[in-house]
């Protein structure tokens, strides 16, 4: 501007013939330089089936938990297990005193063979009373109520078996143990504690597989089928991909968040995945035709995505949304269309309104 602002008061000065060339000059020198032609290189967008994924968010679950209980009461006289260890179906994770256990029974072991002594005496009366019926010694009364004795000395020698079995199964549940193979999540007793029937001893995880629990839109839920191929991410492993197959599907979509319950099956044999941890899925909906360009011709930063299209001798700015990427080349659901022509890896020079040459 000063230069500008010296040409203009040397011109002042008449008898300056080189006034109006430097001023020319200036001028020019500063011009925009918007008003300058842009050199760019353009794509044809062609239209070409492109996979149409459902990008879904769920939570990798185990597909058994269980809280084992002591189903008895006593002291904790061992443990065998700590957070993390692999466990067999059956194995033992804990021992509770069972000397308790053993005494009951014991002696309900003692009151069924009473009881089982009463009962076969009572039917040897009834064998007599039946003779003496037969041969008019005692009325029907007395042979009913004798008969009726008999009945009730039979119901109740099978309770005390009963009650036999129950203290026996106490007396082995002693031995607390895994319900099946998997892994021990915590433990929550230790040695001396007192534990009763509902007490829980520990937490037990099959990790392998693991069940995907996705929420799908209402929208979306007529395209879920069982054993679809789902794709998911986890935080944990980066750009790692794991794979499952949907298998079980909700039958009602619920009222409150308007989605379905779906849970695939996650193979899961090198325990890398975890229980509970969150993963950002996608189902393959199968191919659709879209738009296709280049991936370097997609500037993508906090606002959005973008293209610049040449339209006539003009560049045009437009925000795209976003489809699948095959390749070198990525599907683009709104914002372009086949027939247009994109630049392909634009410059800082490259911007909307500008001229192509």
């Amino acid at each position: 501007m000063r230069s500008l602002a010296w040409i203009a008061l040397v011109c002042l000065v008449p008898g300056l013939p080189a006034c109006n060339k430097s001023a020319d000059a200036a001028a020019a020198a500063l011009a925009p330089e918007a008003a300058a032609p842009v050199h760019v290189t353009t794509a044809a967008v062609v239209e070409k089936p492109m996979p149409q994924l459902l990008t879904l968010t769920g939570t990798l679950r185990a597909s058994a938990v269980s809280d084992i209980a002591a189903d008895v009461s006593g002291k904790v006289v061992a443990t065998f297990v700590e957070r993390g260890q692999v466990v067999k179906a059956g194995q033992v994770i804990a021992v509770v005193d069972s000397r308790v256990a053993a005494f009951a029974a014991t002696a309900a072991a003692a009151q069924a063979r009473v009881a089982q002594s009463q009962l076969e005496e009572a039917r040897r009366d009834c064998d007599r009373v039946k003779h003496l019926l037969d041969t008019g010694a005692i009325s029907q009364a007395d042979y009913d109520r004798q008969t009726a004795t008999c009945t009730a000395q039979q119901w109740s020698a099978t309770a005390a078996e009963a009650q036999q079995r129950s203290a026996l199964t106490l007396a082995g549940d002693s031995s607390v143990r895994a319900p099946f193979a998997g892994t021990i999540g915590e433990r929550y007793v230790n040695l001396g504690q007192y534990v009763q029937p509902s007490t829980r001893v520990a937490s037990v995880y099959a990790p392998d597989p693991l069940r995907l629990e996705l929420t799908v839109p209402e929208a979306n839920v007529g395209a879920i089928k069982p054993d679809m191929l789902v794709h998911f991410t986890v935080t944990a492993y980066g750009e790692r991909v794991f794979n499952g197959n949907v298998k079980y599907i909700s039958p009602n979509v619920r009222e409150a968040s308007r989605d379905l319950v779906v849970e695939a099956l996650v193979p899961n044999g090198d325990l890398a995945l975890k229980p509970g941890m969150f993963a950002v899925a996608k189902i393959d909906l199968g191919d659709v035709p879209r738009p296709v360009v280049p991936k370097t011709s997609v500037q993508q930063d906090d606002t959005g995505a973008r293209l610049f299209v040449v339209t006539g001798s003009q560049i045009q700015e437009r925000l795209v949304q976003l489809g699948e990427t095959v390749g070198d080349v990525i599907g683009i659901v709104e914002g372009v269309k086949a027939g247009e022509n994109v630049v392909v890896a634009p410059g800082p020079d490259v911007r909307d309104g500008a001229r192509v040459d």
